[in-house]
């Protein structure tokens, strides 16, 4: 006998689809680009509003908190992107895109890319330097009190019981906040100038899209590309990337690979014992050996002539 389909309630039905929208979506972040209907901002300072593109239709919501940092105003049929990721709210069974920037779509006012700006200075794509052959310092950019600073010392540290590496300058700035970018920009400036450090490396733990931004910001790319030293990036998590990956000379995945890919630099260039070249024999040095040759042979021809000389003695005396 067949059972009878089972019976599910909204509620458990909303938490299945929840399970399945997040398990694909959730901090996987992407823009999307439609028209703003239905604007509303709420007492606590949040905008919420439809991004429609043709028949179709979804809900967004941006914080308070990253909607003053917009330099225009909101409002309904403003054509926009937004970049985020989607959150599914099991009470209304309604997928909404949780907003992190907005940016305008009007070409008239839509600002030139950083890539595009790095490309008409020149600067893109990116001159990779080659590896220094004597790396004597490695100066390290990141703020003060982050956790990537014990992640890389840990694994640069465990390197070091092979051979002594390079000693690690720091030089502390701001990540986030309006100093920022300024911050990294003096870090970068600073080490660049210092004649004894031959690797900068610029790590930090992963973050929220927001917290990564000041690494897509012009001016530090600049001063990347500008940079006369072999600038290594470790920021982050593995599916984390900034534009300041693309114009540095090498990408590490994570700070923790950046310290492993930094510590094998310093062991290539060290000095091995076993690989000094030998000194090829000089016509002079040929000779020499020739003469020691002959009079070893001498002494042993007057050491045989002595024997004999002694053993004619004692017989002529007994």
């Amino acid at each position: 006998m067949t059972e009878p389909h089972q019976q599910r309630s909204i509620a458990q039905v909303s938490r299945m689809l929840r399970s399945i929208v997040e398990a694909e979506t959730l901090e996987h972040f992407f823009w999307v680009s439609g028209k703003i209907d239905r604007f509303y901002k709420s007492d606590l300072g949040h905008i919420y509003f439809d991004l429609v593109d043709g028949n179709s239709s979804i809900r967004c919501m941006l914080r308070e908190r990253q909607s003053g940092d917009l330099s225009f105003d909101l409002k309904n049929h403003l054509d926009i992107k937004v970049y985020g990721d989607i959150h599914f709210y099991e009470s209304r069974s309604a997928a909404q895109i949780n907003v992190l920037d907005v940016r305008l779509m009007d070409s008239s006012t839509d600002n030139i890319s950083a890539v595009d700006t790095l490309r008409a200075e020149g600067l893109f794509p990116p001159r990779r330097k080659p590896v220094p052959n004597d790396i004597r310092r490695i100066g390290l950019i990141t703020s003060r009190g982050s956790r990537a600073i014990g992640d890389f010392e840990t694994t640069y540290q465990a390197a070091g019981e092979r051979a002594v590496l390079a000693p690690l300058i720091w030089q502390f700035v701001h990540l986030e906040g309006n100093r920022a970018q300024q911050s990294i920009v003096d870090g970068i400036t600073l080490l660049d100038d210092n004649p004894e450090i031959d690797v900068i490396a610029i790590i930090r733990g992963g973050g929220r899209y927001e917290n990564l931004a000041v690494f897509d910001e012009i001016d530090v790319l600049r001063a990347i590309s500008c940079s006369q030293k072999y600038i290594v990036t470790g920021i982050g998590h593995h599916r984390d990337h900034t534009l300041t990956d693309d114009v540095a000379d090498y990408v590490a995945a994570t700070p923790t690979a950046a310290a492993m890919y930094v510590a094998e630099l310093c062991l290539r260039s060290l000095p091995r014992a076993d690989s000094k070249p030998s000194k090829k024999p000089t016509e002079s040095d040929a000779n020499l050996s020739r003469g020691y040759k002959m009079l070893a042979f001498a002494l042993l021809l007057l050491a045989i002539a002595a024997m004999a000389f002694l053993g004619f003695a004692i017989l002529q005396t007994v």
